[in-house]
């Protein structure tokens, strides 16, 4: 896997470019690219259904993870609405994808168009079902715990919700909530780092690390081994996280560093994104 390290960028600074899917099997939406693999062209993106969008008949040689945003999506007659997810592994038949009213939905691919065949018609793939199918979750009627956090990370006051495991290979999916008003004892704290990638959307509310301030819609790609933190919320936050490429545990450093709230926007960015980082943002404000 060959993503470059994206940390951070807020999505609503990105254009909508239906370009963006050219040679996908679905019929032209506005998307937004998050990060994106340089060798076999796998990608996080925003997608945007427009009122009616309809697209019938297909399979698609990629894995396709997805969580809804905004307005819903019908799958195989399946509805997915607001924080609706699924896990919709290569091999997987789409009888129909529909969107009535319209939708915009967090989408995650292992591999992209690039790769050949990317689409065919479902009537020539296997009637089997794909492996990992995870076809649809209610995200509302799971149940938040703090089974298997981190107790050091505890002031943050942290719970979740397991979307997607997989024992084998490390690979998790997860809804992450922080309290408000959260920060490190004495506003110091160790860095820490993983041996796996950690992909993160903001999906509300606000997080402070030592990279700037992220608000709805920050996202991040974040390869194995990078020091990262301290970190703090001001008014609490939910996000979606994804671990890729190995087992999620913290290594945590031997020095502390010190902890603020009103930190400079420092990103670390791809060139296709560098002019992002001159220009810090946040939400209106009233």
């Amino acid at each position: 896997m060959a993503r470059p390290h994206v940390e951070f960028i807020h999505a609503p600074q990105l254009p909508w470019v239906e370009s963006g899917l050219q040679g996908w099997a679905w019929r032209p939406l506005a998307c937004k690219t998050l990060s994106a693999d340089t060798d076999n062209g796998g990608m996080t993106a925003l997608l945007q259904f427009a009122p009616g969008f309809t697209d019938r008949e297909f399979v698609l040689a990629a894995d396709f993870e997805l969580f809804v945003l905004e307005g819903g999506i019908e799958i195989n007659s399946r509805e997915y609405g607001l924080d609706g997810y699924a896990f919709l592994p290569a091999g997987y038949r789409y009888q129909s994808l529909t969107s009535r009213a319209g939708a915009v939905v967090l989408a995650f691919f292992n591999v992209g168009p690039a790769r050949k065949p990317w689409a065919s018609a479902s009537a020539s793939a296997s009637a089997s079902e794909p492996n990992g199918l995870i076809e649809r979750i209610d995200t509302y009627a799971m149940p938040w715990t703090t089974a298997d956090i981190d107790p050091a990370v505890q002031f943050l006051r942290l719970s979740h919700k397991v979307l997607r495991y997989v024992p084998a290979t490390g690979a998790k999916t997860i809804l992450l909530a922080t309290g408000a008003q959260t920060h490190p004892r004495d506003f110091r704290e160790a860095q820490l780092q993983h041996d796996c990638v950690e992909e993160m959307y903001l999906l509300g509310g606000e997080i402070t690390g030592e990279r700037g301030v992220m608000y709805e819609g920050a996202y991040f790609w974040r390869p194995p081994g990078k020091w990262h933190g301290p970190f703090g919320s001001r008014r609490g936050s939910l996000s979606l996280v994804r671990f890729v490429d190995g087992h999620h545990q913290n290594t945590w450093s031997q020095q502390a560093l010190p902890f603020s709230f009103e930190p400079d926007y420092q990103p670390e960015l791809p060139a296709e994104l560098a002019a992002l980082a001159s220009q810090p943002w946040s939400p209106p404000r009233h």
